[in-house]
């Protein structure tokens, strides 16, 4: 789904090495068989990798949440529970007929989702605004019955102008969106704001003034825009953003559709 609005911005108030030829020969022989040993002898096992534990199997399918087609060149990924774990990520990409597989995974705990530009990413057994539950694996466990089922992400269009009417080039434009409970439980700045709202997304306008916002998720969303340019990281820097940079922005943020409070912002339904 794709919603178009407009924003409207006014002016406010060293090692060391041993030389073989210097040796007898003998030395010589006996050395260069002491460094063959070496270096083919195999690593020593790491004693915090159990390699006696059989390994895991996940496997199973993605979907269109709308009429359950099969999602080709989805990716799918296990991701360590604990981020400072020495355990390796796992990930496969969806074929024809949307399957995947993931194999010799070790045992432990694991974020599970599928990800595909176009569509919401989807973690494992999420439902609605949940963040999805954890595939917590045993030795030998074998998983075969995944079924992710993605979203057609929602995307915003727009331009932003001054009160002339005239582009603003590079203007920032942001998504927002109203906390979940769970995440004003968890937040203890979100619960002690009158309107919280939480940034979901981010653009920035081109030489028209338009801007697109995509990969949102159905909901609610308030649009805000800020005359806070900023450079390409291609290419030179033009001077007018050396000027501008200077000059400072001369326009206050606002939002959708061209007010200065979120009070009186107009949600965008998507």
């Amino acid at each position: 789904m794709a919603y178009n609005s407009c924003l409207h911005l006014q002016r406010p108030l060293p090692d060391e090495s041993i030389d073989v030829r210097s040796l007898p020969v003998a030395a010589a022989v006996a050395l260069g068989a002491s460094l063959l040993a070496q270096t083919s002898a195999p690593p020593l096992p790491d004693k915090t990798d159990d390699h006696s534990a059989p390994l895991c199997v996940v496997a199973g399918r993605v979907v269109t949440a709308s009429d359950r087609a099969p999602l080709k060149s989805a990716r799918v990924a296990l991701v360590p529970e604990h981020p400072g774990s020495r355990r390796q990520m796992y990930a496969a990409t969806t074929d024809n007929d949307g399957r995947f597989l993931l194999k010799d995974i070790k045992e432990g705990r694991y974020e599970f989702f599928a990800t595909r530009p176009g569509f919401v990413d989807q973690h494992y057994q999420a439902k609605g605004g949940e963040k999805g539950a954890t595939l917590s694996l045993k030795p030998g466990d074998k998983v075969n019955d995944v079924l992710f089922r993605m979203t057609v992400a929602a995307v915003v269009t727009g331009r932003v102008t001054n009160d002339d009417g005239e582009a603003l080039v590079r203007a920032g434009v942001v998504a927002l969106r109203a906390p979940s409970e769970d995440e004003v439980e968890d937040d203890v700045l979100l619960a002690s704001r009158k309107e919280p709202l939480v940034p979901v997304s981010s653009a920035q306008t081109d030489d028209r003034g338009q801007y697109r916002i995509f990969g949102l998720k159905p909901g609610e969303y308030y649009i805000q825009a800020t005359d806070s340019s900023q450079p390409d990281f291609v290419g030179p820097i033009d001077e007018s953003y050396r000027v501008q940079e200077f000059l400072g922005s001369e326009y206050a943020s606002a939002y959708y559709p061209g007010v200065f409070q979120v009070s009186q912002a107009q949600s965008v339904s998507l």
